[in-house]
């Protein structure tokens, strides 16, 4: 799932404005997928990431995506949340485990790096600020994500190659 890009003004930009994120592997990063428009539409290089912070549209999704269900979730530690016990070390980076609450998926905060259910039926992991962030759901969630015009959401491929940071 591709979060956002922030515009000199503001507003979300969704990658699906400038590209078909359909026709390029989950791995592409942003400058990649628009190094053909840099000529035509210069914009395109001043969006900056939403650095991981939701915008409304996306965090209702999520909220939609996540119903009821109870989640556990992992934010670094930099961040400067209280602990709630030891750090858990993950891909060389030190977090603090909690609940996943409503207002941990809420517009102006920054989305958990990771998050998962104990049933798994939903998951998702993305690097320190992330512009996306790799999920694995359940069939009925999978395609609720993918379908959602609030998202732009691509599947992952056999033949993708992820970010190493993502730990595949």
């Amino acid at each position: 799932m591709y979060l956002p890009f922030i515009d000199s003004d503001g507003n979300s930009v969704r990658w699906s404005r400038y590209v078909d994120v359909d026709e390029y592997p989950a791995s592409v990063n942003w400058f990649e997928a628009t190094h053909h428009l840099a000529a035509t539409e210069a914009r395109v290089r001043e969006l900056v990431s939403c650095m991981g912070v939701l915008d409304s549209s996306t965090a209702e999704a999520l909220r939609d995506a996540i119903g009821d269900m109870t989640l556990r979730c992992l934010r670094w530690v930099g961040y400067g949340v209280a602990p709630s016990a030891s750090p858990v070390h993950v891909h060389g980076e030190d977090y603090h485990a909690a609940d996943l609450i409503p207002a941990d998926v809420e517009s102006g905060r920054r989305v958990p790096e990771f998050a998962w259910d104990s049933e798994t039926q939903l998951a998702w992991g993305g690097r320190l600020y992330p512009d996306s962030l790799i999920m694995a759901a359940e069939a009925p969630i999978f395609e609720q994500l993918h379908k959602d015009p609030r998202l732009d959401v691509a599947p992952v491929r056999t033949e993708d190659i992820l970010p190493e940071s993502v730990g595949d």
